[in-house]
């Protein structure tokens, strides 16, 4: 946009140089100059005067037509009566597929692009207690992953997403009553009980997500997975050397269990409970979003939490070592969840 103006206004210049005089132009070249200018002029983030403005005007027409607010559910206006994802998440359609290796995994079609996505959940390991050695391996088996990620034929993106957030406690409740055995002394079982309900106080579960995004020639969900079920053992097998541990895909119901503790994390706490019982959570994709959304100028309200997004607008000019982000997924006492973003 910013050189569409510079061009538009050199040519004003010239018209009104040859229709109106010399007088006229140079009037024109002033305010050509001062156009110059508020496209010239930018911010340590390297946006313009010009840009900042358009971004208030758009984001104000936005506000004023209320397209920043989203209610859904029975009662909404929608006429579906679905919770539903919004925005660009809104015409995304969910499959499912089975590996070579036997392994469900989800596959997420976006009409628009012909895009299909597929998300691989891992439980890194964490640098605590580990010798330096060890973490300057993982850093390397991480670069040459990412470097291998450029030889995937249709590979046209990649995200790495790293949530942290307070554990609630179920799955050590399940893996506790999983194993007990029914011979134990009453005060093995108590002391079992007792960790159970502490333990989880003030501890964290830390999770990171990797999505690869595929273009295909074909819109067919069942050919692209085919396609797919033999290259993925590859690429989960080959994340262990990198200290993100066991890595999976995720299947369609834990996909849309993801995605629903994202828009509300209170979810997490009864999905937990869910398992711990024995049900089933019947979460269908079309029911993932959030029942109410707002999008202010600097966050989003979506059900009962607040995002707020920090981009980087240019790499540090010193020496990044591998903990040079140590801090920045840290847990906090409310559920927060942090992307990477790296292009292919």
């Amino acid at each position: 946009m910013s050189t569409a103006l510079l061009f538009a206004a050199l040519i004003a210049t010239f018209l009104t140089v040859a229709i109106a005089g010399l007088l006229a132009g140079l009037a024109a070249m002033g305010v050509s100059a001062i156009a110059a200018g508020l496209v010239v002029t930018k911010n340590a983030d390297h946006v313009s005067i010009i840009e900042r403005v358009w971004e208030r005007i758009m984001w104000a027409k936005t506000k004023a037509t209320k397209r920043n607010v989203y209610r859904s559910g029975p009662l909404a206006a929608t006429g579906w009566g679905r919770t539903q994802a919004p925005g660009v998440a809104a015409p995304l359609r969910l499959s499912e597929h089975v590996d070579s290796l036997g392994r469900p995994f989800a596959l997420i079609y976006s009409p628009p692009g012909g895009l299909h996505t597929l998300v691989i959940e891992t439980e890194p390991d964490g640098a605590a207690l580990v010798d330096d050695e060890q973490i300057d391996q993982w850093v390397g088996s991480w670069g040459w992953w990412l470097s291998h990620l450029a030889g995937e034929p249709g590979l046209v993106g990649a995200s790495v997403t790293v949530e942290t957030a307070p554990d609630t406690g179920g799955r050590l409740g399940r893996e506790v009553a999983a194993n007990i055995s029914g011979d134990a002394p009453q005060f093995a079982r108590q002391v079992l009980a007792d960790t159970v309900e502490n333990y989880p106080a003030g501890s964290s579960v830390v999770r990171a997500y990797l999505a690869l995004t595929f273009v295909s020639s074909t819109k067919k969900a069942d050919r692209v997975g085919r396609e797919l079920a033999s290259r993925l053992p590859e690429l989960t097998g080959t994340l262990a050397s990198t200290g993100a541990g066991v890595a999976a895909p995720l299947d369609a119901a834990r996909l849309c269990e993801v995605i629903r503790t994202a828009y509300d994390p209170a979810v997490a706490s009864l999905i937990d409970e869910a398992r711990m019982a024995g049900d089933h959570v019947p979460l269908e994709f079309s029911d993932v979003g959030p029942t109410a959304a707002e999008a202010s100028w600097d966050s989003y309200r979506h059900d009962d939490a607040t995002s707020r997004t920090w981009v980087m607008t240019g790499a540090p000019h010193g020496l990044i070592s591998a903990r040079g982000l140590e801090k920045a997924p840290r847990p906090s006492a409310r559920h927060r969840a942090q992307a990477r973003h790296f292009d292919v």
